[in-house]
């Protein structure tokens, strides 16, 4: 018998709703073996026994079709083939195995057996060339690193991507191609869309206290002539006075006062926003500024005289503010997790070099939350207490009578900044959680699954 010309390339069209294809002249689908559906999922039970020639023909006869073997074949004699409640797919995985053979479609109710070899299935078994759109959602990047990963895990020979007419093109095995191409179109499945209603809520508080007795840390010494010494000293208010014949010397306090202050200020800052995002993808919102700040310049040297070129310096633009990340995973409709990075920079007031310095506070956090309900993310929080002692030297510090003849400043700064996110799914997933995940079974690595 005459070896049928099985390896033939074919623009296969499944029903999987992203597949297209027109089937030209003289170009076929794949052969499958017509199977009416009662006798397909209806249950069989055999009890064979003889070579391996005896059991196929037996099997295949229990379904309605025939098949003939390759010229090179070789029965396996002193075989028993035995199973029950088996539906078609079964048997013929169970047939192959125990034969060492695999089945290939040569028309709807013919089919080939042969030895189950590397180089036998590369010689029988059916190609296929099958043609993808791409949704418009996903760009040419994801659809690139889609097929990369596709083709390593599926082992396809050929899997290329046409950003020019958005296209993905599968080339290969048909017991490889159909499970990449279930796989791949998973893959493409469109995300889940979340919109987030962030409050950013900054709390605040300044208490400030003075207590004490100010008195002057500077005195003036006046000197007066003796007859005049009166009327001069009256406009001083004298600590002590001494006179030396014609003058008189007076040491005067200036001003004293008595403090007693207390100052408490509290407040509160929200800022309200809303932003969109995808599932896996992260969305960032910036509230604030963007600062320009040089980071190198030219200063050329004006001492020889002349015109000295100096180039435009190296600008950088810093974000002032808040700068919020949120990447959510959607795991159902009800539940997702969130990844969240906050960053809060403002100006210190200070400078190194010309270079103004930037104060940094970054928050990183996750949570999982039902969809509605709010996450209070705190972590950014300053603090800062300032003390300030001011008298006459010596007197100021003596121990216990020593605050009867100073000030006393004291200043606290507090400050805390919270994040009030809420996440509502808009968009769900068509996948509802890990059971809607589909699954197929694609045989062992070195016997794929033949598609019949």
């Amino acid at each position: 018998m005459a070896r049928p010309a099985l390896a033939a390339i074919c623009v296969y069209a499944l029903a999987l709703g992203l597949v297209q294809a027109e089937t030209e002249p003289g170009m076929l689908p794949p052969v499958r073996l017509q199977i009416p559906e009662e006798m397909r999922d209806k249950p069989h039970d055999f009890l064979l026994a003889g070579d391996s020639r005896q059991l196929w023909e037996e099997v295949a006869k229990s379904y309605g079709f025939t098949v003939v073997f390759d010229g090179d074949y070789q029965a396996l004699s002193n075989l028993r083939f035995q199973m029950r409640g088996v539906k078609f797919t079964e048997a013929m995985s169970a047939l192959e195995a125990a034969t060492a053979s695999f089945l290939v479609p040569v028309s709807e109710k013919i089919g080939l057996v042969a030895r189950e070899t590397p180089q036998k299935r590369q010689e029988l078994e059916q190609q296929m060339v099958v043609s993808v759109p791409l949704p418009e959602p996903v760009t040419t990047q994801e659809a690139q690193e889609l097929a990369r990963g596709v083709q390593q895990l599926m082992e396809v020979q050929k899997f290329s991507i046409d950003s020019v007419q958005r296209m993905a093109i599968l080339r290969g095995p048909a017991s490889k191609v159909i499970p990449a191409l279930v796989l791949f179109r998973q893959l493409l499945q469109p995300k889940a869309d979340v919109v987030f209603d962030v409050d950013f809520v900054e709390v605040s508080e300044n208490e400030s206290r003075q207590i004490g007795l100010q008195l002057p840390t500077s005195t003036a010494i006046q000197w007066l002539l003796k007859g005049t010494a009166g009327d001069k000293a009256s406009s001083v208010v004298s600590l002590a006075g001494f006179s030396m014949r014609n003058t008189y010397l007076t040491l005067g306090i200036g001003s004293a006062e008595m403090i007693a202050q207390f100052t408490q200020r509290s407040g509160r800052a929200v800022q309200r926003s809303q932003l969109r995002g995808t599932s896996g993808a992260a969305a960032t919102l910036h509230v604030g500024d963007k600062y320009p700040i040089i980071t190198n310049g030219y200063y050329g040297d004006t001492s020889g005289g002349g015109t000295v070129y100096t180039p435009p310096p190296t600008v950088n633009f810093e974000d002032l503010g808040l700068v919020l990340k949120l990447t959510p995973l959607v795991h159902d409709s009800h539940e997702l997790s969130l990844a969240v990075e906050a960053e809060f920079k403002v100006l210190t007031g200070e400078a190194l070099n010309g270079i103004p310095v930037i104060s940094n506070r970054k928050f990183t956090s996750a949570c999982r939350l039902r969809e509605g309900e709010w996450a209070v993310l705190g972590g950014l929080v300053r603090r800062s207490e300032t003390r300030a002692l001011n008298g006459p030297a010596g007197l100021s510090t003596l121990p216990l009578v020593g605050r009867l003849f100073r000030r006393n400043d004291v200043t606290k700064d507090e400050g805390q900044v919270l994040l009030l996110v809420r996440p509502r799914v808009v968009t769900p997933a068509p996948a509802d959680g890990l059971a809607a995940v589909g699954r197929f079974w694609t045989g062992s690595e070195g016997r794929p699954k033949a598609a019949y």
